[in-house]
C-alpha cells in the first residue's frame, strides 16, 4: 500500500519530517531540489531544510508517495511573469526534475511559455525514446500483381468488369511513423509554436518557436493532419503504444484548450523547480532587453588581479554586474540583482548586517551590497562613463500597492541608487512603473525622488 505525504516549507527555510520519508527518499532526489536532510544526534528528529530552488515535485519511492513544495521567501511571487521574461537569456533558471509527474494547482489564464515549454520538451523527449513505427492498414491498387489481401468485392466490379484485369486492389499491413499517435504529437507541436505568438514577452515567444523548430525534425516522417474525432478514435495505447498514453494525453488536453486554462484540473504536468536568484535576474535582463532606449552590455565582464609584492600575479577573478545597461550618448549603468525580501514589516528583525533605511517602509539593504555597488563603479572598465553603480531588488505587493520610490545612497562620493521591481501578482501592471524609474536613472545617473540616505 502506497503511503501519501506532503512536505511544504518556505524557501531557505526548514521543517520537521518523518523518519520514512527522511530515509524513503534517495539522495538524489533532495540534491536536485536543492534540499538537505538532516538528523539532530540528541533529539533523533529528521530536518528538512531547503535551497535556493522553489516550485513543486514529486517522488514515488516503494511504498511512499512525496509531493513537496517549496514556497518562495517573497510572498505570492509570480513566478510565471518571471520565467516568461528570463526565457532567451543567458542561464535557464527552469529544473524539470527526472522524476516522477505531479499536477500544477493553476496556471495563468494566458498560456504561458513556462507551460508551452514544458509541452515541447515533453514531446521532444518521448520522440527520442518511444516515437515508435506501428502497423498501419492500406488500401492500395497494384498492377499486375498481389500484395496482401485483395479485395474481391472491388475487382470484381471496379476492375475486372471494366477490363482491366491487371489492376488489383489490395489491402496491404505495413509498417510505419506516420501513425496517428505521432500525427497527434506532430499538432501538438504545431499547437504550440501557433500559441507562442500570443505570449505577451516577445523574446519568450520566439524562445519557445525555437524550440519547437529543433524538435519537429523528429517528426519528419509524419504527415500533417487536422486532428479530428476519427483522428482521435484512431490512436492507440495499448500493447506496444502504451508508452504513449500519458503524452497522448496532455497533448489532446493542450489541443482542447484545457491545458492552458485558468486551472489545470487533474492534468499531470511535469516538477517545476526554478531557482529563484537566477530567474530574478533572467528575467530582468529580458524587461531591460525590451527597452528600445537602452541597450545590454553582452561582452566579456573584466576581472581583478591579486599581485605579490615582486608584482607577479597571483590569481584573478571576476568583476560581473548582474546587468550593463548601455545608455548611447551616456555611458554604462550597473545594477546588481539582489533576491532579498528587503521589505521587512513593522515587526521583523531586519538581518545583522542591514541598514533600515526607511521607517515608514521599513526597506532593510545589507551593507554588503551597497559596498558591492559602490566597488563595481570604481572598476578601471567603467570609472569614466559610469553613470551609476547601484542595487536592485524585487518587492512582491498586493493588488492596488503602488511601487516603491528609488532611493538612494550618499557618502562614497557618488550617489547609489537603489531600484525596487514588483514580481508580485500585480507585477505586469507596475512594470511601466519600473521602466521609467530606470530610463530616469539612465539619462540622470539620479534616483528620482528627493530625498537620500546617508550610509554609515
Amino acid at each position: 500500500m502506497t503511503h501519501s505525504h506532503q512536505v511544504e516549507v518556505g524557501e531557505r527555510r526548514s521543517v520537521p519530517i518523518d523518519a520514512a520519508v527522511a530515509e524513503g527518499v534517495p539522495e538524489e532526489f533532495w540534491r536536485a531540489a536543492d534540499c538537505s536532510v538532516q538528523l539532530s544526534p540528541r533529539q533523533g528528529d529528521w530536518t528538512l531544510t531547503a535551497g535556493d530552488c522553489v516550485g513543486v515535485s514529486r517522488i514515488i519511492a516503494g511504498d511512499l508517495d512525496l509531493t513537496l513544495t517549496v514556497a518562495p521567501k517573497l510572498p505570492d511571487a509570480d513566478m510565471f511573469f518571471l520565467a516568461d521574461y528570463a526565457y532567451g537569456q543567458r542561464q535557464e533558471a527552469l529544473r524539470v526534475l527526472d522524476f516522477d509527474q505531479v499536477a500544477l494547482a493553476k496556471v495563468h489564464e494566458d498560456p504561458t511559455a513556462c507551460l508551452l515549454m514544458w509541452h515541447v520538451n515533453a514531446i521532444d523527449a518521448f520522440a527520442s525514446r518511444w516515437l515508435r513505427r506501428d502497423y498501419r492498414s492500406n488500401e492500395r491498387v497494384f498492377d499486375g500483381k498481389v500484395k496482401g489481401r485483395i479485395l474481391l468485392d472491388r475487382y470484381v466490379t471496379g476492375h475486372l468488369a471494366g477490363g482491366r484485369a491487371n489492376e488489383i486492389p489490395c489491402r496491404t499491413i505495413e509498417q510505419t511513423q506516420d501513425t496517428p499517435n505521432n500525427q497527434v504529437l506532430k499538432a501538438g507541436l504545431r499547437h504550440v509554436a501557433a500559441l507562442s505568438h500570443s505570449l505577451p514577452v516577445e523574446a519568450a515567444g520566439r524562445a519557445v518557436r525555437h524550440r519547437v523548430a529543433s524538435a519537429l525534425p523528429k517528426f519528419a516522417q509524419i504527415a500533417d493532419v487536422n486532428v479530428t474525432q476519427t483522428v482521435l478514435r484512431a490512436t492507440s495505447t495499448r500493447g506496444p503504444q502504451r508508452h504513449y498514453a500519458q503524452v497522448l494525453r496532455a497533448t489532446r488536453s493542450l489541443l482542447d484548450g484545457r491545458f492552458t486554462g485558468i486551472r489545470a484540473g487533474d492534468m499531470n504536468t511535469e516538477s517545476f523547480m526554478w531557482r529563484m536568484p537566477v530567474l530574478f535576474q533572467e528575467s530582468v535582463r529580458g524587461i531591460v532587453s525590451m527597452i528600445d532606449e537602452v541597450e545590454l552590455d553582452q561582452t566579456k565582464p573584466p576581472a581583478a588581479t591579486v599581485h605579490d609584492s615582486s608584482g607577479l600575479r597571483i590569481r584573478t577573478s571576476k568583476v560581473d554586474p548582474d546587468l550593463v545597461i548601455g545608455v548611447p550618448g551616456h555611458g554604462s549603468l550597473l545594477l546588481d540583482t539582489k533576491y532579498k525580501n528587503v521589505l521587512t514589516g513593522p515587526t521583523t528583525t531586519p538581518e545583522s548586517d542591514s541598514i533600515v533605511l526607511s521607517e515608514k517602509v521599513r526597506i532593510a539593504v545589507s551593507r554588503s551590497d551597497i559596498y558591492q555597488a559602490v566597488a563595481y563603479g570604481h572598476h578601471e572598465k567603467w570609472s569614466d562613463d559610469v553613470i551609476a553603480s547601484g542595487l536592485l531588488f524585487p518587492v512582491s505587493l498586493p493588488v492596488g500597492a503602488s511601487l516603491p520610490e528609488p532611493m538612494s545612497v550618499r557618502g562614497f562620493g557618488e550617489s547609489i541608487p537603489l531600484l525596487f521591481i514588483d514580481i508580485g501578482p500585480s507585477a505586469r501592471q507596475n512594470l511601466q512603473h519600473f521602466r521609467s524609474a530606470l530610463l530616469q536613472l539612465a539619462s540622470t545617473g539620479v534616483a528620482p525622488t528627493p530625498s537620500a540616505l546617508v550610509a554609515p
